[in-house]
């Protein structure tokens, strides 16, 4: 498996070394060879390396055009094979609910196994966090607030949908865990990270989904639920780990269609909570 130390922000992005890590081991954990993030026709992000780069660049530039015009998100279109070192690798690229700006995520990986719905969602809800945090240098950022939080609304929106016409959004801001990622080194490093994620899967019903703010807080969307409920499911949660007990805090707000149509109300809560 490629290091997942082996990464390269791009210098246009101010980035924490504990964030850009965190992405490189989301794409190790994927089984990718290597991995670029593009915003517009920009990489921002690079995990791993190949000697086929100008040709793999060139690829995805010669049908730019008609990806930004044709691929829908989350719907991962194959770019052909290669063959490197005796080894055989498949090329997939994958748009993301993004605002103005389109942000691709490609991913080079051997010809076995496919990646799953949820090792994408995982990837891309990753990649979100990456373009939110990840400060621009220009002198206007890529990617805006509003450009990470527009997608999250139209969803909830979607759900509040029939008899459904409210619930509760559940944060979750974990301590900073990046003071024991040098001590602990990277296969456990990455070991808390997925028990984290493991454990809000668990929690997640049907017709739920949760997201990752930012390397620290994630949320956990439950339509239909009230105060009381989420107050009840979510009180005594804990995110076991073999390596250290994980402290949290909890923080829960309804949400309505209301809610949802107020700019100002709706960005309130996740500004407070990003």
């Amino acid at each position: 498996m490629i290091d997942p130390t082996q990464v390269n922000p791009s210098p246009s992005m101010q980035m924490t070394d504990y964030h850009s890590r965190r992405l490189g081991i989301s794409f190790a954990s994927v089984g990718a060879h290597l991995g670029w993030i593009y915003l517009s026709t920009e990489i921002v992000y690079e995990f791993g390396r190949t000697e086929k780069e100008e040709w793999l660049r060139n690829l995805v530039s010669s049908q730019y055009s008609e990806l930004v015009s044709h691929l829908e998100p989350m719907d991962p279109k194959s770019l052909g094979t290669f063959t490197e070192k005796g080894k055989n690798f498949k090329i997939n690229l994958m748009r993301l609910p993004e605002g103005e700006i389109p942000v691709f995520v490609l991913v080079v990986q051997e010809m076995e196994p496919e990646l799953s719905k949820r090792n994408w969602e995982d990837l891309s809800n990753q990649v979100l966090t990456f373009c939110a945090t990840g400060i621009s240098l220009r002198e206007k950022n890529i990617l805006d607030f509003q450009t990470i939080t527009d997608p999250i609304r139209k969803k909830m929106d979607r759900a509040l949908s029939g008899d459904t016409h409210s619930g509760v959004i559940a944060f979750f801001h974990l301590q900073d865990l990046s003071p024991f990622f040098k001590p602990l080194g990277v296969v456990k490093s990455r070991e808390i990270l997925r028990e984290v994620t493991a454990t809000l899967h668990k929690e997640t019903k049907e017709n739920e989904f949760n997201f990752q703010l930012n390397p620290r807080s994630y949320f956990l969307f439950c339509p239909g639920e009230t105060l009381d409920g989420a107050n009840h499911r979510f009180g005594s949660l804990y995110f076991p780990s073999k390596h250290l007990i994980l402290d949290y805090k909890l923080k829960i707000f309804p949400i309505d269609r209301e809610i949802l149509a107020d700019d100002s109300r709706f960005s309130s809560i996740f500004i407070e909570n990003f």
